[in-house]
């Protein structure tokens, strides 16, 4: 419970949308298959009440499905916002409220993990897509990378679906990861054939072969996980 309390306290176009850009921070941790109903319904109540977070932030549960081994916790709790938001999410002091959630959060959960970042550039509409695929790498040139990201993804992302380019700033694993993508999608079907739309398309197909071959030597893959959307506040 004192690991949790510790976390909560010191962290904290084409055919496409260009998004505003956000900060956020992550809170992972693991709770057991007959907890998982009463964390969910604990963090409902909590951030569906008056005061319970600045204006300008949203709150995320996530659920992480799908993930290797060495990054096995069960859920993410995540705040985001633009960079003021956030500023004054984590400097509101004292709430009694948030720690009475936080004392009976650390009777069902136990803490695993922290980090914080920032988005940079992203296309497609923001918080609305539960199935989100997040690919964590190591970038050595961040700019050339940032430049290919848009430039294919401007031209050739589908409407239906929300892809972000981010960094890591705070709580990096020993992997070293310092970048991310994250693709929101609305079902599994799309998760699992995230590429489908290429296959009918042959200026998307050698746009991104081009795309793909502009990343070797520059881009290393760490992991990837899958995670579901359980509630937004």
């Amino acid at each position: 419970m004192k690991n949790l309390l510790l976390l909560f306290i010191l962290l904290f176009t084409t055919n496409v949308v260009l998004s505003q850009e956000y900060y956020w921070a992550s809170y992972n941790f693991n709770v057991s298959s007959e907890d998982v109903d009463i964390v969910a319904k604990l963090t409902d109540d909590y951030f569906s009440s008056e005061d319970s977070k600045s204006e300008g932030v949203s709150v995320y549960l996530f659920d992480n499905h799908f993930s290797d081994s060495s990054n096995n916790a069960s859920h993410s709790l995540v705040f985001a916002g633009s960079l003021e938001a956030m500023g004054k999410q984590y400097s509101s002091g004292q709430n009694v409220n948030f720690q009475l959630y936080l004392t009976k959060m650390g009777q069902h959960v136990e803490s695993y993990s922290s980090a914080a970042g920032r988005s940079l550039i992203s296309f497609g509409t923001p918080g609305t897509h539960p199935i989100q695929n997040v690919i964590w790498l190591k970038v050595k040139n961040a700019s050339e990378f940032a430049d290919g990201f848009k430039s294919y993804n401007s031209k050739y992302n589908p409407k239906n679906r929300r892809v972000t380019l981010g960094a890591f700033n705070l709580g990096r694993s020993p992997h070293g990861e310092t970048h991310y993508v994250l693709l929101g999608v609305d079902s599994f079907m799309e998760a699992f054939a995230a590429g489908k739309y290429r296959q009918e398309n042959k200026s998307a197909s050698a746009a991104w072969g081009k795309y793909m071959t502009s990343m070797k030597g520059n881009v290393e893959l760490v992991r990837t996980h899958t995670r579901v959307m359980l509630g937004k506040w």
